[in-house]
């Protein structure tokens, strides 16, 4: 297995590549789902090609976001011109764009995203159409699914080892966009989940807290059966974390490929909100009593002497503490307040006294979530590409030097050197003086018979040297592909005039009717759809976003079976011989998508057509067992649960049930 690391700027970029990433993922300014960070300009590519590459690192460029009309030949262009200057591969979420980079350039490299929600084998098989090299499965998907599909079809499979979960499924998450009008599907999440919500019963308050925050993902002790399941790169979460996370997250799961055991303080360290293997065995316990980040428990507060500007703090820690490093105090689980250590005194051998106009009390927990010693020993290290480097000086020729990159010979010629009156040039003056430089750590073979070499012309050889050696990367690194002139798209296909039900004791009033049953049973739904035909309606199954290899099975034959036309709210759904609607789950959002299913579209956002809600959250864990501990065999749902935010806004919790439940936040 691969590694494949963040990088959100040039320092974690530095810090995954110094620290044993195979590959590394990063956006620029425009067209990723990272917006919200500083990131990476275009400009910046030829530098991050030259690093990435210099160490034999494989570059994931982010073009993940959905596109309208006015954007997605700009996205191709920009994906052509990426590639040209040596980026590898593209991680793509919009059909549309991975339609018309597959049909017009089908050299480019291209990788579904985790957003495009593939949840099972025939998902998988669905898009290899589109000559995906790689698909990065959503995070819901089961370890027998991974297999089943490695084992069927040739395709790259990246998981999610590390880092944030999102709560929602991949792709179906639209309560920052239908709340805040700020679509994650565009790059512009507002993290509601991580705000505190309330469960409610029929009205009455049952609890209270991050309710929606999830734990962080941490595969580290599952490694084995990944790779046995086919998994082929293992993706790092975390563009917006800071770099010594993507440090530390780097080098731990580094020593883990290597056999070695993993520090799990080091991953805590560097960031967590608990850990959680996510749906790796099913519908777990995924939430997290956290919003951010919780740091390790190193000690406890003994007492507090309260002042009018500044507490004095005594806690007890056997943690080897820094000045400038940062705590937080924690009641219980309630987050207390957050400490930096600027007045920090040791008054005993387990015993600290520190200064801060932040609260604290007695018996509060204390929790590190910076170690100030400790980062700055981690950004400090480099792991310089090492080369060796070929240098002849004799009288009266040109300095010479030669080396091998990238499996190519490159050499250089200088000024002509006259010999030397007294002491000329040695192997520890050329040593010393190409060991300046940014990225190489240089091996200096030299040959000379006693030259005279000025200083400025030995560093101006060397400056000439570095510069023109990184040209010589980049041009071999370089594609030269022409952009292609591309179709017009034309109209869509607009699916309107329908009503969404989920009872045959609904009212039908509009000529399509689409059923969306919380049971998928075979004898229910054809009971309906008599139920349709008596009224001169036309029924059309709505099919659930998630499924299993046997919701699969269970739909496809009911389906099929019956001829029964229905909404496709994931790719496996396109893979019915039936007739087909593309529902609000696959995220059309150009005329390009649509042109390339040429079937009725529904939209979950506004784009081409106006929206159609969805769902604001699909999620694969269980709110009820979550949250109020209860169990499958003594299962309490019924309708009349919600979570409601702070600003009273309430989220209906419906299910839908097959071999598993999946449940949904609705008005």
């Amino acid at each position: 297995m691969k590694i494949l690391s963040p990088a959100g700027n040039f320092e974690s970029l530095k810090m995954a590549v110094y620290n044993g990433a195979d590959e590394v993922y990063l956006g620029i300014s425009k067209f990723n789902a990272r917006n919200n960070i500083q990131g990476f300009t275009f400009d910046d590519l030829d530098e991050i090609v030259f690093f990435t590459h210099i160490h034999n690192v494989k570059i994931n460029m982010t073009v993940n976001i959905l596109f309208n009309d006015e954007e997605i030949l700009d996205a191709v262009d920009l994906v052509v011109s990426a590639y040209n200057k040596g980026v590898d591969c593209f991680i793509i979420q919009d059909i549309g764009l991975a339609y018309l980079l597959h049909k017009y350039y089908p050299q480019i490299e291209i990788h579904a995203s985790t957003q495009m929600a593939i949840c099972n084998f025939e998902g998988a098989k669905y898009l290899s159409r589109f000559g995906f090299r790689r698909i990065v499965l959503a995070r819901e998907v089961l370890l027998d699914e991974i297999k089943r599909i490695k084992e069927n079809l040739d395709v790259e499979i990246e998981y999610f080892c590390q880092g944030a979960l999102c709560v929602c499924f991949s792709g179906n998450c639209y309560i920052s966009s239908y709340l805040l009008d700020a679509s994650g599907n565009r790059g512009k999440c507002k993290q509601l989940c991580r705000l505190p919500y309330t469960l409610k019963k029929d009205g009455k308050e049952l609890k209270e807290g991050y309710l929606l925050s999830a734990k962080d993902f941490n595969m580290s002790k599952r490694l084995p059966e990944l790779e046995n399941a086919g998994v082929d790169v293992l993706k790092i979460e975390g563009r917006a974390r800071r770099p010594f996370y993507v440090a530390m997250a780097t080098s731990e799961y580094k020593k883990a490929m290597l056999g070695k055991t993993i520090n799990e303080q080091n991953l805590k360290l560097a960031f967590n909100r608990d850990y959680t293997a996510g749906y790796f065995d099913g519908n777990g316990k995924i939430i997290s009593n956290y919003n951010n980040h919780i740091g390790i428990k190193i000690g406890e507060v003994k007492k507090v002497n309260y002042g009018k500007k500044f507490n004095e703090i005594y806690f007890t820690s056997n943690y080897d503490l820094s000045k400038k490093s940062s705590i937080k105090l924690f009641d219980g689980i309630k987050e207390v307040s957050t400490i930096s250590l600027f007045d920090l005194k040791q008054i005993d051998t387990n015993l600290y006294m520190t200064t801060s106009t932040q609260k604290a009390y007695i018996g509060n927990y204390v929790n590190i979530i910076l170690d100030y010693n400790k980062e700055e020993q981690v950004l400090a290290f480099e792991n310089k590409k090492k080369l060796k480097i070929e240098i002849t000086a004799l009288q009266n020729q040109k300095i010479y030097a030669k080396t091998c990159i990238l499996g190519k010979k490159f050499e250089l010629f200088g000024e002509i050197l006259e010999p030397a009156k007294n002491q000329g040039l040695t192997l520890q003056d050329v040593a010393v003086c190409f060991q300046k430089n940014e990225y190489f750590s240089p091996t200096i073979e030299f040959n000379t018979d006693n030259v005279f070499v000025p200083k400025s012309i030995l560093n101006e050889f060397r400056r000439t040297f570095y510069e023109k050696l990184k040209e010589f990367v980049m041009l071999n690194l370089r594609h030269n592909i022409e952009k292609q002139k591309i179709e017009n798209y034309h109209d869509a296909i607009i699916f309107d005039d329908f009503q969404i039900v989920e009872s045959k004791t609904d009212y039908l009033k509009n000529s399509n009717i689409i059923y969306s049953p919380e049971y998928y049973n075979e004898e229910d739904i054809l009971t309906f759809c008599e139920h349709c035909k008596k009224q001169n309606k036309k029924m059309y199954l709505d099919l659930p976003n998630f499924a299993t290899k046997q919701d699969v099975e269970l739909l496809k034959n009911i389906v099929e079976k019956y001829k029964l036309p229905i909404i496709a709210n994931n790719y496996y759904a396109l893979t019915f011989n039936t007739q087909i609607v593309i529902g609000g789950g696959l995220n059309v959002y150009n005329h390009y998508s649509a042109n390339y299913y040429n079937l009725p579209i529904i939209c979950s956002e506004d784009s081409i057509t106006p929206k159609t809600k969805f769902a604001y959250m699909t999620l694969r864990h269980c709110p009820l067992k979550n949250d109020l501990g209860s169990s499958c065999d003594k299962c309490p749902y019924q309708k009349g649960y919600s979570l409601v935010m702070q600003n009273g806004k309430e989220l209906k919790i419906k299910r839908k049930k097959l071999s598993t439940c999946t449940f949904y936040l609705t008005d």
